[in-house]
């Protein structure tokens, strides 16, 4: 006797043979591009100054400390205030010594330094006692100068940082966020002045009374090999590194390989096995950007878009239309353009009338990625169209008989011709009827 095969068996074993087919030709969701090796880190952040654009992000709105980023803040104050006063000589008094600590370029009581030596000093090699010079050159306590570092930052966009000190030593009340900084440093990239400090290498201090010229050296591993070697990276262009106990390592850089920019912020990174990961981070980031990111001709002058009928000429019964630009756009480099690239396009009118003349605008195109506009061009024509004389002025006949006042004078002619016969007709009856009397 056999036996049966039950039948939520059978149903089951029909409900996969059925799927299986469908499974094989569904289309499988693939995320082309890879995010960057990250590791060892709070918070990050990427952006690409040309498009502005965010490439990448890691708790990006997270809280953390801002370390020694602050000094990106510190120094647009300085530059902005003190602009004007670059060459004065100031004092060091016991009041701004009284708040040195941490990384220092030595400065002493009663020396007479100059004043964009300490924004040299403060950007370029991260100098907090550089920092209290600018701050109570600037404002008659410290407390005011953080309150104005604070009120500039909100003005800014940063609205989830605050600062307790100009130099970034921890304070448990100061925080910020990777995208807040971020926000802070491309202003300062754009700053006038700020990156001509933040840029360098070396910075030499003029001569005081206290002391002979010496030069100062970037503390930012990425720009400079004066302290690490290993984390040097040629497209670096510099802004601010550092770390405190608490709060780990940051570094904030802009990178250029001539073409793009990036701006790249790495916050709360740890040191494992004697590695920095703020810098390895960093580096990471910024090749993974320069590889998954490129221009792309998306749109040619020589690139065929559609035609259009003209009407009038010999021979010719419609004209293509091109973009009247090229268009090159900022795309990931695994971009299929055959695929993910299309035109959409508008012309003003259905058909033209010959003659036509090259270059003639006629609507416009745009060029759409995924779906979404990412750029456009006016449509003109490719070649001038003369016109058919003949066929020109059958038109015009053609068309006067459409006119108003052609249809007006035949409606006028026709009625006068029936008023006229009924008229004649009217006389011709009364003549008829009085001869009958």
């Amino acid at each position: 006797m056999k036996k049966q095969i039950p039948k939520r068996l059978l149903c089951l074993a029909l409900t996969v043979f059925l799927i299986i087919p469908l499974l094989a030709i569904m289309p499988v969701s693939v995320n082309a591009l890879e995010d960057p090796e990250v590791s060892n880190t709070t918070a990050a952040y990427l952006y690409n100054l040309e498009n502005e654009k965010v490439v990448y992000k890691y708790n990006a709105d997270e809280p953390v400390c801002p370390t020694s980023t602050v000094k990106l803040m510190t120094g647009i104050i300085a530059i902005e205030t003190l602009r004007d006063r670059m060459d004065e000589v100031v004092t060091v008094t016991d009041e701004m010594r009284s708040y040195f600590a941490g990384n220092s370029i030595g400065l002493q009581v009663g020396e007479t330094v100059v004043l964009k030596d300490m924004i040299g000093a403060l950007l370029v090699n991260g100098a907090n006692d550089a920092a209290y010079v600018l701050a109570l050159t600037i404002c008659p306590t410290v407390e005011e100068f953080v309150m104005l570092m604070n009120t500039r930052a909100n003005e800014l966009g940063a609205y989830n940082t605050h600062y307790a000190n100009p130099t970034g030593l921890h304070h448990d009340e100061m925080m910020t966020t990777a995208a807040d900084t971020a926000t802070i440093a491309l202003f300062a990239y754009n700053l006038e002045g700020f990156m001509d400090y933040a840029g360098l290498t070396r910075y030499t201090i003029s001569e005081t009374n206290l002391n002979v010229a010496r030069a100062v050296y970037n503390r930012n591993a990425l720009l400079s090999n004066s302290e690490e070697k290993k984390y040097f990276y040629e497209k670096a262009r510099g802004m601010n590194a550092g770390s405190t106990y608490e709060g780990g390592y940051a570094v904030v850089t802009t990178a250029s390989d001539g073409d793009l920019t990036y701006l790249a912020v790495v916050l709360g990174a740890q040191k494992v096995d004697n590695t920095i990961y703020s810098y390895v981070n960093a580096t990471n980031m910024l090749e993974w950007a320069f590889e998954s990111f490129m221009y792309m001709d998306v749109l040619s002058p020589d690139q065929i878009m559609c035609e259009i009928p003209v009407t009038l000429a010999t021979g010719v019964d419609h004209v293509t239309m091109v973009a009247s630009d090229s268009l090159t756009v900022y795309l990931p480099s695994d971009t299929d353009l055959e695929k993910e690239v299309e035109y959409s396009w508008v012309t003003n009118v259905e058909s033209l009338q010959a003659p036509v003349k090259k270059g003639d605008i006629v609507g416009h195109v745009t060029v759409l990625y995924k779906g979404e506009p990412i750029g456009s061009a006016k449509l003109i024509t490719t070649a001038d169209i003369e016109r058919n004389e003949m066929l020109f002025g059958l038109y015009r006949i053609s068309e006067f008989t459409k006119s108003k006042f052609f249809i007006a004078t035949v409606v006028s002619i026709v009625v006068f011709s029936v008023a006229y016969v009924l008229g004649k007709a009217y006389v011709l009856g009364r003549r008829s009827r009085n001869r009958f009397r």
